[in-house]
């Protein structure tokens, strides 16, 4: 795990050393076998009609977590907070501090992925500036851009 996030996302975290970091704490709990989510996936694969039922009460498990933490403060030592929603709320920030610092020296995939953002909602590729070469025959590259929501699902799907 200490590999993903520094190569993924440039965090320079010590988990080989330091088993109470808190990114390997929730990457574990993010990928650890909850009571919950086996019933739920077991519900999902016998009953496939019910597919969307299953998702919409994990979903719903989930806003109320979220919603008992963040309104009643006793219950933020008795209830953990959905690793994947920490893991994505990690995510928006570190974004968010790339963009106000700017380019950094540190080549990861969340620099590259910040290098291509776009803020349009339909992107279309098009040719970059250099010409076709009638010599080499040899098309230009295609310069490509994604979106915010883009980027932070890849940060979800990298750390898994």
């Amino acid at each position: 795990m200490d590999t993903i996030w520094s190569c993924g996302f440039g965090l320079d975290t010590d988990m080989q050393n330091n088993v109470n970091d808190p990114y390997l704490l929730h990457s574990q709990r993010f990928f650890s076998q909850d009571k919950i989510r086996r019933s739920i996936f077991i519900l999902n694969r016998l009953i496939v009609e019910l597919r969307k039922v299953w998702l919409s009460i994990f979903q719903l498990l989930g806003i109320i977590r979220y919603w008992l933490r963040r309104y009643i403060p006793v219950t933020k030592w008795l209830i953990n907070e959905n690793p994947a929603t920490w893991i994505m709320k990690q995510a928006n920030e570190m974004i968010e501090k790339r963009k106000q610092i700017g380019h950094t020296h540190r080549t990861d995939l969340l620099q590259l992925m910040l290098d291509s953002i776009s803020d349009e909602d339909f992107i279309h590729d098009h040719q970059s500036p250099s010409e076709k070469s009638d010599d080499t025959e040899v098309e230009a590259p295609l310069i490509r851009k994604i979106t915010k929501h883009e980027i932070s699902a890849n940060i979800v799907l990298f750390s898994e």
